[in-house]
């Protein structure tokens, strides 16, 4: 122990002053990359991306794909192209599209000139003139007994359900739909168009329909003129009109490419000067709707502008070209990741770490939103999470407020170390830092099979997702300068970072892990004072701090990625893993005086059920093939209850070495330290199912 405390000393000793408020990047990085990065730049690829409709494969996402080939180029990337991908389905996109009432007065009710989020996805020709009729949501039950043939249906909400219960059963001619973005209450948002689709493939026998979107405002208009029986001027015509009938003509043109279709992803580099298989990928997407100014065209923006920042510096001689590889890519959301991995199998292997960046421009005083720093999940975790903690934390404490560093102690207000672009807001940098969830392109990295250590940066919640309302005056230039500021800065390290960084990174997880394991004890505490099997909390709490400190123990060796590995680095990981091992057993000391306190009597040592020997009999392994392993793979088990993101992590502790009962206490403790507020409950049955489903899917095999 004298031993690992004297080399622990050294360690600390030989780390830089910390003069600076992130040990990853000096005073003079800082001041270098807060003058340079321009959250204005990036609002006006913004501007230009956002006046296409570019969902996967539309003539729109081509349109966008093109401008960044160009501005990459533009921004000092070599070897920019567009890698095309097959998309598994018709290219699809609208050509045009309106919908007039003509009686009992004449409207225009919709024209996707205006906004393509007027017309569903999916929809097909139609120039037709038709009467309404209230179908209520669209349901089975609501149109028991209602004589739809013929006629166009509106409905409430989303439009799937109608164009088959009214359209495909019953032989309606289109559908009218009105609602908000997922659901939200339209009295919140009475002129939001939410971005809908259909199905462009009709049941055999059947033609294709159309769904026009219309806002909750207006959709109720027409529903009061469909149910109002006397005269009123209900849209406001300045004309009196009776209600109870309305006619609807619905002109639409769209284009389906025959054959499979295509899309795919923009690719950019900067090339390093030492490292070729150690890539540092930062990625966004380009795939969504019309306007979508945050999601995504602000990471789109983002990237663009950070390619830009590096080239520059280099160019001018102020920083040194990076030793390993800077790749950006601009995908097609989470598809090209899986669909890249799938064809090229051996590219994951020649890559470092994923930096995301999906939604960083929000303004966020309307709507409230907050900048989510997502961490790796634990499966993951790794001196990367460390580095992310670290520049994070030194841009939400010196773009916020404190009386005390202020006020009191003399440092620049309202912030201390303001970023802020000529065009953006002075507001806060509202933002935290969260457990890892699956709903952006981070999580193609982290599969267990890809094994890449990513993180990520998403706002939430937004109001405005997926709908009219993400557009540009929701857009924070500010926002986008502190969020490219944080990927950027974390690109620089990871470009430039050495052997010489070994002790940096190894004290940085190390000191990062002990808050980690400072709250598995909270967790383990709590597992003893309020579960109801006290038996069953005895066992979860030595679970949760087993697996903590096998957490750590993989993200202190996760160093060698970075560094390498010699007798030195294996040695100091040992010292730290050795100190790692003796708070393992502080804990476990621990939680047995709290389990005598609150039950009066000493912890007998749990024994296995019968279910869970037979579980450890069962080791699982990945199916070598990429292509064939997600395409076997399934998370979609009838009857079982695990999170999304809890299910995708099941699947990542698959290693050839961990058994059925190994893997579902890791994903345990991952729910226990999180919060099942946050990922939902785990049961050894469930896991069992799910992993023997994908056995037999193929997607796994059991190890003899």
């Amino acid at each position: 122990m004298k031993r690992i405390i004297q080399l622990l000393l050294v360690i600390t000793l030989s780390l830089p002053t910390m003069a600076q408020e992130t040990p990853f990047l000096d005073d003079a990085e800082i001041r270098m990359l807060i003058n340079e990065i321009s959250g204005d730049r990036s609002f006006e690829h913004i501007r230009v991306l956002t006046q296409w409709h570019r969902d996967s494969g539309m003539d729109g996402y081509f349109k966008a794909a093109d401008y960044v080939v160009e501005e990459a180029k533009k921004a000092g990337l070599v070897d920019v192209k567009f890698v095309e991908q097959s998309l598994g389905r018709a290219n699809y996109t609208p050509i045009s599209a309106e919908l007039w009432m003509t009686e009992p007065v004449e409207i225009k009710l919709a024209d996707i000139g205006d906004h393509a989020l007027y017309l569903a996805d999916g929809s097909h020709d139609a120039d037709l003139t038709a009467e309404l009729v209230w179908a209520g949501t669209g349901s089975k039950a609501d149109l028991e007994g209602l004589d739809v043939a013929g006629k166009i249906v509106l409905v409430s909400g989303y439009p799937g359900a109608a164009v088959n219960n009214a359209v495909w059963d019953k032989g309606a001619v289109g559908v009218i739909c009105y609602g908000t973005s997922e659901s939200k209450n339209p009295m919140d948002f009475p002129d939001q168009l939410a971005w809908t689709r259909i199905s462009a493939n009709p049941p055999e026998g059947k033609d294709g329909t159309f769904a026009f979107n219309l806002s909750p405002r207006k959709g109720e208009q027409l529903r009061k003129v469909l149910q109002t029986n006397s005269m009123q001027d209900f849209f406001a015509t300045g004309k009196k009109t009776m209600g109870g009938k309305v006619t609807i003509k619905a002109k639409v043109d769209t284009e389906f490419a025959p054959g499979d279709g295509r899309t795919g992803f923009v690719e950019g580099w900067i090339k390093g000067s030492k490292y070729h298989d150690q890539q540092i990928v930062i990625t966004a997407h380009l795939q969504e709707e019309q306007g979508s100014a945050n999601d995504d065209g602000s990471g789109c923006g983002n990237l663009l502008e950070i390619a830009r920042t590096l080239n520059k510096l280099i160019d001018e001689g102020k920083i040194k070209r990076p030793l390993r590889d800077i790749r950006f890519w601009w995908t097609d959301e989470i598809y090209s990741e899986y669909r890249y991995f799938r064809d090229f199998p051996e590219e994951p292997a020649k890559m470092l770490a994923n930096l995301h960046q999906d939604m960083v421009g929000a303004k966020q005083s309307i709507g409230s939103r907050v900048q989510h720093l997502i961490y790796a999940p634990h499966s993951i975790t790794s001196y990367l999470d460390a580095l992310f903690e670290s520049v994070g934390q030194f841009v939400i404490e010196t773009n916020n407020p404190f009386i005390t560093a202020g006020r009191m102690g003399g440092l620049p207000r309202p912030h201390s170390r303001p970023i802020y672009a000529t065009r953006g807001t002075r507001e806060g940098f509202g933002a935290r830092f969260v457990p890892f969830f699956n709903a952006s392109d981070n999580m193609n990295f982290i599969e267990g099979a890809i094994n890449v250590p990513a993180v990520g940066l998403i706002n939430w919640d937004d109001y405005f997702i997926h709908s009219s309302d993400d557009d540009l005056w929701q857009i924070d230039a500010t926002q986008l300068q502190r969020n490219a500021f944080i990927i950027t800065s974390m690109a620089y390290y990871l470009g430039k970072a050495e052997r010489s960084e070994t002790n940096l990174l190894l004290t940085e997880t190390y000191t990062q892990g002990g808050a980690r394991l400072a709250n598995d004890l909270k967790a383990a505490f709590n597992e003893i004072q309020t579960q109801p099997d006290v038996q069953l909390g005895w066992k979860n709490a030595n679970i949760v701090i087993e697996q903590g400190t096998q957490r750590e123990v993989r993200a202190l060796n996760s160093v060698t990625r970075l560094v390498g590995e010699d007798s030195k680095i294996k040695g100091q990981i040992k010292a730290f893993s050795e100190q790692l091992l003796s708070k393992e057993k502080l804990m476990r000391d621990e939680i047995a005086s709290l389990y005598k306190a609150t039950h009066g009597v000493l912890a007998s040592k749990f024994v296995l059920t019968t279910e869970e020997k037979e579980a450890t009999k069962k080791v699982p392994v990945n199916n070598p093939n990429l292509d064939e392993y997600f395409g076997k793979r399934s998370g979609r088990v009838q009857g079982i209850k695990i999170h999304s993101t809890m299910r995708m992590e099941v699947f990542n502790y698959v290693n050839g070495e961990r058994n059925y009962y190994e893997i579902y206490k890791a994903v345990l403790a991952e729910i226990l330290a999180a919060g099942n507020w946050y990922y939902g409950t785990l049961t050894l049955e469930d896991v069992t199912k799910l992993l023997d489903t994908n056995v037999t899917s193929g997607a796994l095999s059991l190890k003899k």
